[in-house]
């Protein structure tokens, strides 16, 4: 009997020891069996249920999308260790300098409540020092941007609202209008910046640095007047902001001028094909382009209208039993005169002569919006 009793004693110890060292995966399997069962622990809308779809995307190493559920588990239970835990090391694996500084204060909460999460740590992070983790029992007070010193510093406080979920930068706010426009703005696209600034200062049109880089992505654009207004309404909150607007601008309009430059559209003049030169004898096959309208497929087509052969001796025949006539020709300037002759008949105002992709092309023109297009394959 006192052996069986040591035998139990002894089996507990070990699965205590186990439960202290691994009671993370014991949490995680036990909520995948409740799913699997149907189990109340992950019904719908449940902690359980937010926390294991946060645990899959983590699984899947999906850290930024597994964040969101682990922290809808903290408003429910704000020193719940596991979600503590699992969302500090979800924000650590995404190497955000910002991130990994708000992960900081989840893991305090999650060794605070269960302390043997530091063995746990210590496996997942073999190179961080868990020592370096401060407990800390008094939050630190709230930064204002009278508190901030710079345009920069005022940026990375909106960043690291953003990475902490803060109300700061929350859905419609200005500080998440304002990050959006530094996006373009660090890009130099300050066309698309000044967009965003304009809509941050219309929603606070005293807000510091909103009015400061959009005086300079409209300066870099060349909107100089309008931009002196929203810098005169930047320098009342930050005077220093003064001494650094020059230089901010020549970067910014040199950064600007490239894009542009960038963007034009380069063409080449298309190849000039002069009138004139050495005619091309044998059977020229005319054509009349038809306009279908603006709406028909398609909106081109040809009509045929006949043919005639063109001959060396300054003859020619219209079809094959048209008739003969006369024509001259100057090379200098590609112009064909019809002499006599079904073509002469015909009255056209004018009738030039060039060579254009291996064919010799003779163009009647009868009138300003009427012409035939006549041309003969080189051999």
């Amino acid at each position: 009997m006192l052996k069986h009793l040591l035998f139990v004693a002894f089996c507990f110890t070990l699965s205590s020891t186990a439960l202290a060292q691994d009671e993370l995966d014991l949490y995680v399997a036990k909520l995948k069996q409740s799913k699997a069962s149907g189990g109340s622990e992950t019904a719908f809308m449940s902690a359980g249920s937010d926390f294991l779809y946060g645990q899959e995307y983590f699984e899947s190493k999906n850290y930024s999308s597994s964040e969101s559920y682990f922290k809808n588990v903290l408003y429910r239970d704000a020193n719940h260790p596991f979600a503590n835990y699992q969302l500090a090391v979800a924000m650590l694996r995404q190497n955000d300098p910002n991130k990994k500084k708000e992960a900081d204060q989840y893991l305090n909460k999650a060794f605070q409540a269960l302390p043997a999460l530091k063995a746990r740590f210590a496996a997942d992070f073999p190179t961080e020092k868990t020592t370096t983790i401060n407990i800390e029992t008094t939050p630190k007070p709230a930064i204002t941007e009278a508190a901030v010193t710079g345009v920069e510093a005022y940026i990375q406080k909106l960043k690291e609202s953003r990475a902490a979920g803060g109300a700061e930068t929350s859905m419609n706010s200005v500080g998440r209008d304002i990050l959006y426009a530094v996006e373009y703005f660090d890009g130099n696209n300050f066309d698309s910046a000044e967009m965003g600034f304009r809509l941050a200062v219309g929603k606070d049109a005293n807000n510091t640095y909103a009015n400061y880089l959009l005086a300079v992505s409209l300066a870099a654009q060349g909107k100089s007047s309008e931009a002196k207004i929203y810098l005169q309404k930047a320098v009342t909150g930050d005077a220093l902001l003064t001494t650094r607007y020059n230089n901010d601008v020549i970067r910014a309009s040199e950064a600007w001028q490239k894009i542009v430059k960038a963007k034009e559209i380069k063409t080449t003049p298309a190849e000039k094909i002069p009138f004139g030169g050495k005619l091309v004898f044998g059977n020229y096959t005319c054509h009349q382009t038809i306009y279908n309208g603006p709406n028909a497929t398609p909106a081109f087509s040809n009509q045929y209208k006949g043919y005639f052969v063109l001959r060396a001796n300054g003859t020619y025949r219209w079809l094959d039993d048209g008739g003969e006539g006369k024509y001259s020709y100057d090379s200098s300037t590609g112009k064909v005169t019809w002499l006599s002759g079904h073509l002469a008949g015909q009255k056209a105002q004018l009738t030039t002569y060039k060579i254009s992709s291996g064919y010799g092309q003779i163009t009647i023109n009868f009138n300003d919006n009427y012409r035939w297009e006549c041309g003969c394959k080189i051999q």
